[in-house]
């Protein structure tokens, strides 16, 4: 698929995939963020269903993890949860996500695929990478004072002519979160009022 002309794009959609295992405070700020930053019109959660470069599964199945999605999203009209990777049969590949999601939007929809700057660095090991930067710009979100230059890595890398945005600070993680919840400690600093409702009410990560 070629890239598309400048003058044919309607809308600018960010595409930020994750097992979010749980949802955190960290995601909606990194969205929030890039989406302000590249002036975007929506952003997608894209729950994945199978990672395979991933060693431990999620402990939440993917259901539960798009439900708190939803919920964690159910204020914010520009965020939106995607179950794409989730009702596709097999394992996860960012370059399926992004074919799948041309078919559905359509040629006037530019997306902007926002992945960590470790991950993007480590992008020519994921499938069919060539064709990734032709289907997404690629937006690479780092650590504050995190060093990242596109420039260095070879042309046929995908993150080659990555953009690269330096996140906000914010320092949580969905471990940290299980962690809490399995001590019985509060999250109410990490995570949605509705996430830890929906958390409490069917016990998950204890």
């Amino acid at each position: 698929m070629g890239i598309m002309s400048p003058s044919r794009i309607t809308k600018k959609v960010g595409v930020f995939g994750g097992t979010f295992d749980p949802i955190h405070i960290g995601h909606v700020s990194v969205a929030r963020a890039v989406f302000d930053a590249f002036d975007l019109d929506q952003v997608l959660f894209v729950v994945t269903a199978d990672q395979w470069l991933r060693e431990n599964p999620p402990l939440a199945s993917a259901s539960d993890r798009f439900k708190m999605v939803e919920l964690a999203l159910g204020n914010i009209p520009e965020f939106v949860a995607s179950n794409i990777d989730i009702v596709r049969d097999g394992s996860t590949y960012t370059v399926d996500t992004l074919r799948d999601l041309h078919e559905l939007f359509g040629d006037s929809v530019e997306f902007f695929l926002i992945v960590g700057a470790d991950s993007a660095a480590s992008m020519d090991r994921w499938k069919s990478a060539g064709q990734i930067a032709r289907l997404a710009m690629i937006i690479a979100v780092g650590r504050p004072g995190q060093r990242f230059d596109a420039e260095l890595f070879d042309e046929s890398h995908p993150a080659s002519g990555a953009a690269y945005f330096e996140g906000p600070m914010i320092d949580v993680s969905a471990t940290l979160v299980r962690s809490r919840l399995r001590a019985g400690r509060s999250v109410s600093d990490l995570i949605s009022e509705t996430v830890a409702q929906y958390i409490e009410t069917t016990a998950l990560y204890r």
